[in-house]
């Protein structure tokens, strides 16, 4: 026999509900992380700004301290972690593909002895007071006891002084 008073299923209803829902939803959602993501790109948030100074990846000579001022000049203060006493013989600093070279330091560190100031040397290019900058840097120093020389390297993320 044949119904000709069919009810329309209630589960397609709900179905259909369901999708139109996350299809909405999901656009918006879309929409917000553009915006985000065109904001950011724009340099409205600049996360180094929230972060402070952090060296990042030095593992055997550390860099407990280090400034970028609006000027250009970069200093650092730098630690020995190594174990054995060493000689900083320079230290190469590259910042918005401008690049420092401080060669010819030989700067003796005992073990676990900190630097004073080194100024490794003045960026031609430098943004406004405040504001973040990465800086990497690679650091050439020789294990006084083997004569060996090695290289150290790593990113510096500050806020310009």
């Amino acid at each position: 026999m044949h119904s000709g008073n069919r009810k329309p299923e209630t589960g397609n209803r709900k179905g259909q509900a369901a999708l139109d829902f996350l299809i909405t939803y999901g656009w918006a959602l879309l929409i917000v992380l553009l915006v985000a993501a065109a904001l950011f790109v724009l340099g409205i948030f600049d996360i180094g700004s929230f972060i402070g100074n952090r060296p990042v990846a030095f593992t055997q000579v550390a860099v407990p301290a280090f400034i970028l001022g609006s000027d250009g000049d970069f200093s650092v203060k730098l630690q020995n972690q190594v174990g054995v006493p060493i000689s900083v013989n320079s230290i190469n600093a590259t910042y918005a593909s401008d690049t420092i070279d401080s060669g010819g330091l030989n700067i003796s560190l005992g073990v676990g002895e900190f630097s004073g100031t080194i100024p490794v040397g003045t960026f031609n290019y430098t943004t406004g007071a405040g504001t973040s900058f990465q800086v990497t840097m690679m650091i050439n120093y020789t294990d006084r006891v083997t004569g060996f020389s090695y290289i150290e390297s790593g990113t510096l993320n500050g806020i310009v002084q």
